[in-house]
């Protein structure tokens, strides 16, 4: 990759992985790669994740069912089996699988895959999607941004700089009760609670209390 070689004494270079990214369940490689080649230049990789809550981040995703030539009606559907791909990825998938479609590898069971390829169950993907952030990431936040930057800044010893607010959907979204209550059913059963909750604990202290 030669975006992270001749690395300066005196420089920072930054890599966002987002609809680009790699699916870090199969290519976890990369990452420990990358930071090798990083730190054989006498440098220091940082990598990052702020997550979001799984339930905000499924329901602000409706505001772009139309440009998917979606409905309301059909774009949770996905969720109520194991595998199924969808037009939207959920946090947990997201991060192991990436939303890149359908991929062709000798090793899957059952065929092209992209969402959960070998059919683990939920406490499979909560587990490994743990273990990434464990093994690869020096920040991960939940929907924090003010602990986000003032971790970088502590890292990098940059100056803080005022961000524009953009990138806000402006509009009004509306659910029922039910749709909630179906979003939420679906989130649980696909591990995403389960994994934003140990994330908080692990990385917020969350419920720290109830250890003391």
């Amino acid at each position: 990759n030669k975006h992270i070689q001749n690395l300066g004494p005196n420089e920072w270079r930054i890599a966002h992985s987002h609809l680009t990214s790699t699916y870090l369940n199969e290519s976890e490689d990369l990452l420990y790669k990358w930071r090798s080649d990083v730190e054989a230049q006498g440098c220091q990789l940082i990598n990052t994740i702020m997550l979001r809550d799984p339930l905000n981040h499924a329901m602000s995703l409706h505001k772009i069912i139309k440009s998917k030539n979606s409905t309301k009606a059909e774009w949770a559907t996905y969720l109520s089996s194991p595998t199924g791909d969808g037009k939207w990825a959920t946090v947990l998938d997201f991060f192991l699988y990436n939303l890149h479609g359908l991929r062709y590898h000798d090793d899957y069971p059952n065929g092209p895959g992209g969402r959960n390829p070998f059919n683990v169950t939920k406490e499979v993907k909560v587990a490994r999607a743990l273990e990434l952030l464990h093994r690869h990431f020096d920040i991960v936040t939940v929907a924090d941004h003010a602990t986000f930057m003032g971790k970088i800044l502590n890292y990098t010893g940059w100056t803080p700089v005022k961000m524009p607010y953009s990138n806000v959907h402006k509009g009004v979204l509306n659910f029922t009760k039910k749709e909630v209550e179906t979003l939420q059913k679906g989130l649980l059963k696909n591990g995403d609670l389960d994994f934003v909750d140990q994330v908080k604990y692990e990385y917020h202290d969350h419920l720290s209390y109830l250890n003391n």
